[in-house]
């Protein structure tokens, strides 16, 4: 990797990692809102459910991932001289997918009565109701985040990162705005959603992509080969299943029949899990893939391979170590972030046992969300799609036979780790086989990490019993202090290299501030 390439990635990671970290500190506020105002209950298990049929219809139409389906399409136009090709194709998968996106919206709308009882069977006459019309609130804003999603790819494939940084952030202020400003109980924080998706995925993509030179002509055709092409990407993420997008879907299922709260408390430690994936994995893959995007069309596939390959080595050193400190102080951590208010000490400890089994999948979803875009830089949507789809079906029979279990929630935790852990390691495998990744230098850098990470967690899970009769704020931060301390001291001994360049990278960062 040349120093160039090194350091713009190095920027545009710092970039997404900040933006990221500050949304996940937003949703943690906006998820504490929640459980203060209406604790782990029907109301909350019927909010996190309205947005089941949303998200699918999203996916169903690759809104979620256009990052990764046009952003790679778009970035060939621009990185071959042929900008304007790009923005026909731009213009062409806009006004087709969105139009016959709209049409599903109208539609959806009328057969949400129907379809919220065949995902949600458990649910009583009630809270079906509830989750018919907080569905209907939430369906509009697809439109904003795929139409949103095609405006950041083309922002994004420049290798401009802010304002894709800001709309998560955005969008996060408008739902906590809607609870606590609207006077219409749970059902303003939907307002809120709705809100924040016009003005931040959306508005400000617009804004951006405006000040970048879009150019948009309305083209409606379902046979324009731009469309046909887009298609062929997003067909294998439209068709294909992978657990890291329908893991919640299919818990919500399972657990819609279980307890009162299941839904929200898987919810809400699935939440917790998720910002050092977000932060760690999911910043970096989204940072590297335009850069993979260029070198693949450059046809620099070496290059590539080591852009990912150093990359991955760094992500698994720090999720390693957050997976191993999450699960050790579990208890604490709930209870500091969701304690009060309706959500009591019962919830905390429901939450706190779902989060132990999903933390320890971090690393995996980590690794998948780097690994992944590794085809989608080759424009590869078919093998990780044929990959997740296999494995998704066959996991569904573990979220069923964990779930009817003595485990309950727990065990449709497990099953979420399990299933992602495998996918992506047959993932990795298969990558391995289209683009040169260093494997062997991976392995010994995740059982340095490993090693790290372990000793050091066990060293927090000592400082959290000797202050097990103080408050959860001190527990936390003492027990978080000893563990970097001791991955410090220890990464230094063993002269691992990913924290020497994890030092590095921040020190940079601090004097650059």
């Amino acid at each position: 990797m040349t120093d160039s390439v090194r350091k713009r990635l190095g920027f545009a990671t710092a970039i997404m990692t900040g933006s990221v970290l500050f949304s996940r500190i937003l949703g943690y506020i906006r998820d504490a809102v929640i459980a203060a105002k209406h604790g782990a209950s029907a109301d909350t298990d019927v909010y996190f459910a309205a947005f089941t049929i949303p998200d699918l219809m999203g996916y169903m139409l690759a809104g979620g991932a256009l990052s990764i389906t046009f952003l790679p399409m778009f970035s060939s136009y621009l990185h071959s001289d042929r900008e304007q090709e790009g923005w026909d194709c731009f213009s062409v998968v806009a006004t087709t997918i969105g139009g016959i996106l709209v049409v599903l919206t109208v539609v959806a709308y009328f057969l949400v009565p129907w379809l919220v009882p065949r995902f949600l069977p458990g649910f009583t006459p009630d809270q079906v109701a509830d989750t018919v019309r907080l569905t209907r609130i939430v369906l509009p804003a697809q439109i904003f985040f795929y139409v949103g999603g095609l405006l950041g790819a083309t922002v994004m494939s420049r290798e401009r990162f802010l304002e894709a940084a800001l709309a998560p952030i955005v969008y996060n202020l408008c739902i906590i705005a809607g609870g606590v400003l609207l006077d219409k109980g749970i059902e303003g924080f939907s307002w809120g959603a709705l809100i924040g998706a016009a003005l931040g995925p959306f508005g400000l993509m617009f804004w951006a992509a405006r000040r970048r030179g879009l150019r948009f002509r309305p083209h409606f055709s379902l046979n324009d080969p731009n469309l046909k092409r887009f298609l062929h990407l997003s067909i294998p993420v439209m068709l294909g299943f992978s657990l890291v997008t329908v893991d919640e879907w299919i818990t919500r299922y399972f657990a819609s029949g279980m307890d009162t709260g299941a839904i929200s408390w898987i919810q809400n430690a699935r939440r917790l899990m998720l910002v050092p994936v977000a932060v760690l994995g999911q910043a970096a893959g989204q940072a590297t893939l335009p850069f993979m995007a260029r070198l693949h069309t450059e046809e620099k596939t070496r290059e590539a391979g080591a852009v990912l390959s150093d990359a991955l080595r760094l992500v698994m050193f720090a999720t390693l170590a957050a997976s191993v400190w999450m699960a050790v102080t579990s208890q604490p951590i709930v209870a500091l972030f969701y304690e009060r208010g309706l959500f009591d000490a019962i919830d905390t400890t429901h939450c706190a046992s779902a989060l132990v089994f999903l933390a320890i999948g971090i690393s995996a979803w980590a690794m998948q969300a780097l690994v992944a875009r590794g085809f989608y830089a080759m424009q590869d949507t078919w093998s990780p799609m044929i990959i997740a789809s296999v494995v998704t079906l066959l996991a569904v029979p573990v979220y069923w036979q964990l779930g009817s279990g003595p485990m309950k929630h727990n065990g449709l935790a497990l099953a979420t780790t399990l299933g992602v852990g495998v996918t992506a390691l047959v993932t990795l495998l298969m990558l391995h086989r289209k683009l040169p990744l260093q494997l062997g230098k991976l392995a010994g850098s995740i059982g340095r990490s490993a090693v790290i990470a372990a000793t050091s967690g066990a060293a927090s899970w000592g400082v959290l019993h000797a202050l097990a009769d103080r408050a959860d704020w001190v527990r936390v931060l003492s027990s978080f202090g000893i563990f970097v301390a001791c991955v410090a001291l220890l990464s230094t001994a063993l002269k691992a290299p990913e924290f020497r360049t994890l030092y590095r990278w921040a020190l940079r960062r601090g004097q650059s501030n």
